[in-house]
Parts: structure tokens; C-alpha cells; sequence
């Protein structure tokens, strides 16, 4: 069951469509801003950027297993 019960069908097509272009990239200043977009709308949370660019490995690793583990489900809310 998805973290955030209010993912918009706008948001889940996003998901679906847009956040696999930036999976297994190289981690920079853009592909951080579409990780950390993906962590926020799954966990409806408002994380902001790590101040530490040594961080941003790790964090989009964790954004990277969280569309992995809540993939059908994004689906059945793009799909709805």
C-alpha cells in the first residue's frame, strides 16, 4: 500500500512516465531534483534537497527501491 493515499493520477502518470528517464543516471543537480520529487510524491512528504552532494547517491538509490517496491500500485492510480 502506497505511503501517500493522496497520489493525484497526474502525479502517478508522472511517475510512470517521467521517472524512469532518470533511473540508474548519473547523480547532478538535476537528476537530484527528479529523485527527490519521486521520494516526496510516494511518501507525501516535503524532503528538501541533501546538503551534502556526497549524499545524493544514497538518496536517489532510496527514491530508485521506493518506485521499485510501489510500481503496481503508481500504475493502478495512473491507470484509474
Amino acid at each position: 500500500m502506497l505511503p501517500n493515499n493522496n497520489l493525484s493520477k497526474q502525479d502517478a502518470q508522472w511517475i510512470i512516465n517521467e521517472y524512469p528517464k532518470w533511473i540508474g543516471k548519473r547523480v547532478d543537480r538535476a537528476s537530484i531534483q527528479q529523485h527527490l520529487k519521486l521520494f516526496n510524491l510516494i511518501k507525501g512528504s516535503n524532503e528538501g534537497i541533501p546538503s551534502c552532494s556526497c549524499q545524493w547517491v544514497s538518496a536517489s538509490k532510496v527514491s530508485e527501491s521506493l518506485y521499485s517496491q510501489y510500481k503496481a500500485e503508481i500504475e493502478e492510480v495512473a491507470n484509474a
